[in-house]
């Protein structure tokens, strides 16, 4: 049978090894709670941005300064990326390219120097 001091050793060995694990189960915890969000998972699976042109962006048919304006999104509101680069242009000697967006239920093209 082994005595007091030797056991000391042993004991101290495992109320370390007992914090490490409670710290491994925590941080198991904490992962697994930010992959399965409790948020619900939203319809849309597109990218929010917001309209950061002072006097509003407007939302063309195609992605050409020449398409036919559908609607004008007003500064700060919020629309959903669909596309990203759909075609390069150069609009006022700047390059730049057109992104396919969705605003209030119409999808349409913005030039992307407009929203943030």
């Amino acid at each position: 049978m082994a005595d007091w001091e030797s056991l000391k050793s042993l004991r101290t060995h495992l109320k370390i090894l007992n914090w490490v694990i409670t710290g491994l189960i925590l941080v198991l915890l904490i992962v697994a709670f930010r992959f399965f969000d409790s948020n619900p998972v939203k319809d849309s699976l597109f990218v929010s941005a917001k309209i950061i042109a002072k006097s509003g962006a407007s939302i063309r048919d195609m992605p050409s300064k020449n398409g036919k304006v559908l609607i004008i999104a007003p500064l700060h509101s919020k629309i959903e990326i669909i596309q990203r680069k759909v075609q390069n242009d150069r609009i006022d000697h700047r390059k730049g390219s057109w992104v396919k967006v969705r605003y209030q239920k119409k999808t349409g093209y913005v030039w992307e120097y407009l929203i943030d």
